[in-house]
């Protein structure tokens, strides 16, 4: 499934970046070299999962992990396998004691990773997810998130208020928990709600896509609806009970 170039990473790494990346060959650099300088006051690692890009993420993504070889690994999947077995992959190599979980098209500023960092740490929260305070999203990403955060909240006991997002810190255990899993159509936030309800939020920014357009289709947007409903939640075998008796 994958292929990997890797750094010598620190024993005691404080925080871990995963990154899935896919077409973003003219803006992955900056985010990397972003994050890289704002945390040099901690230990951390930067994981960047090409998801087999039809652009030059391969190369540009190559030539960082030689740049930054002690904190940068790159892993390239032989073919294109979707978001969430991206992120699943990164998670594969990760050693901090917390992991940051972030989108590549710099709609999620790296700066921003520091309140999440700080409040998991401060508050030994397992799980906490940016809650965007202003919403930089395309009609069909809008409808997937609102449709995914519903889903969450009645097929997999997940609470009203907490908002299901892709910018993420998590904490080892629960990285531990998520990589443990062996399915064919992993689902990350319900992997996370399977592993723990010490979970919370806080607010951050939400910049406007800087190149490119969402990759999100109706189709990939059904699909992450059946996973979740089919593989997530046992309401489908009750139904399925009732209607066989």
């Amino acid at each position: 499934m994958t292929s990997q170039e890797q750094g010598a990473t620190s024993p005691e790494v404080d925080l871990s970046f995963v990154i899935p990346v896919f077409n973003s060959a003219t803006i992955i650099e900056g985010i990397v070299e972003r994050i890289l300088t704002e945390y040099n006051d901690l230990e951390i690692e930067v994981i960047l999962v090409n998801d087999s890009s039809g652009d030059q993420s391969e190369d540009v993504c190559c030539s960082l992990q030689r740049k930054y070889s002690s904190r940068c690994t790159f892993v390239h999947l032989s073919k294109n396998f979707g978001e969430h077995n991206a992120v699943l992959a990164g998670l594969n190599f990760t050693t901090g004691v917390y992991v940051a979980v972030l989108d590549d098209d710099g709609q999620n500023p790296p700066e921003e990773v520091r309140k999440m960092y700080e409040l998991a740490v401060s508050g030994t929260w397992d799980v906490v997810y940016g809650k965007y305070l202003t919403v930089n999203q395309g009609y069909m990403r809008r409808f997937g998130s609102s449709l995914h955060n519903s889903i969450a909240t009645m097929m997999l006991g997940k609470s009203k208020d907490l908002y299901l997002s892709s910018f993420k810190v998590l904490s080892r255990f629960v990285v531990d928990e998520i990589t443990s899993y062996v399915g064919s159509f992993p689902y990350i936030d319900g992997l996370v709600l399977r592993s723990t309800r010490n979970i919370t939020q806080v607010e951050v920014e939400h910049h406007e896509r800087v190149v490119g357009k969402s990759n999100y289709t109706l189709r990939g947007l059904l699909s992450l609806w059946l996973n979740s409903f089919l593989n997530f939640s046992i309401i489908p075998l009750r139904i399925a009970a009732i209607i066989v008796t």
